[in-house]
């Protein structure tokens, strides 16, 4: 819905692309299969098998640092994430590219999988984790990178900029109570997110849309920082020659200590023989 003030526009949600919709059918499909195994066996068998169990994962069962990602405990769990999806991702994979976006949704969903496991490694208990949630708050970090002012209605009434509004969400998540809230899968996807923000755009310009590394670029990088050396190298030995050459001038080549000497002969040769 456009408003009557040029540059502004005002509506619910942003156009679907491919790859959110697609994450959206896979997360819904198997939540479905959730469902029906629990009616047709009595157990959670989907659960058990791709849901985050550290001790699993130690025991070599490591598919579950991403299957994890694509399962959830409710309605309104999933509700909740494929709408987060929908909303936070769209932009942001019409920004980078599908591939790209693909690539982020996956690495948060991993990092908050090995931040589940290094806590249970070291002595805090985790439980069976499911979700997107990890990948969830990854968006909600690069959205608030991309586009920090950027107003959004909370509740469809309180107006709130994006930077803010990740800052409250997070601290909702920080001081969440029950033991099933993953903390450890939640603070590894706003982790992953900000990682990877910064190592596509930059630790300056968070605002550019997402850039491939160059190796091309990196060693032109090199080259010029070690031209740069090497004439403030000259500058430096210039200099000092020409300290030298005006004590000889006025004492003699006696003068010269040992080390002044061999200073003055090796730039001799390097510097000055071209």
């Amino acid at each position: 819905m456009a408003s009557r003030y040029p540059g502004y526009e005002l509506r619910f949600g942003p156009p679907m692309v491919p790859v959110v919709r697609t994450l959206m059918i896979i997360n819904a499909i198997l939540f479905l299969l959730q469902m029906a195994t629990k009616l047709a066996f009595h157990s959670p068998l989907v659960e058990l098998y791709f849901g985050l169990t550290p001790e699993l994962v130690f025991h070599g069962w490591v598919w579950q640092l991403l299957s994890y990602a694509f399962l959830h405990g409710s309605f309104l769990h999933i509700l909740f994430n494929m709408l987060s999806l929908w909303m936070f991702g769209s932009e942001l994979a019409e920004i980078w590219g599908e591939r790209a976006f693909l690539k982020f949704y996956l690495f948060t969903a991993f990092l908050g999988g090995v931040c589940t496991i290094l806590a249970h490694f070291f002595g805090i208990p985790q439980g069976l984790v499911v979700g997107a949630s990890a990948s969830i708050y990854g968006l909600l970090v690069a959205y608030a990178m991309t586009w920090p002012n950027r107003e959004l209605l909370v509740f469809l009434i309180f107006p709130m900029r994006a930077k803010y509004f990740v800052m409250i969400v997070m601290l909702m998540v920080l001081f969440a109570q029950g033991e099933k809230v993953a903390h450890f899968a939640h603070l590894g996807g706003a982790i992953g997110g900000f990682l990877f923000m910064k190592v596509y755009t930059g630790w300056k310009n968070t605002k550019a849309s997402v850039p491939t590394w160059s190796l091309s670029r990196y060693l032109q990088k090199r080259r010029f920082m070690r031209y740069q050396e090497e004439m403030a190298k000259r500058e430096n030995a210039k200099t000092k020659v020409d300290e030298l050459l005006e004590k000889i001038s006025k004492n003699g080549m006696e003068s010269l200590s040992r080390s002044e000497r061999k200073f003055l002969n090796d730039a001799s040769q390097k510097y000055f023989n071209e």
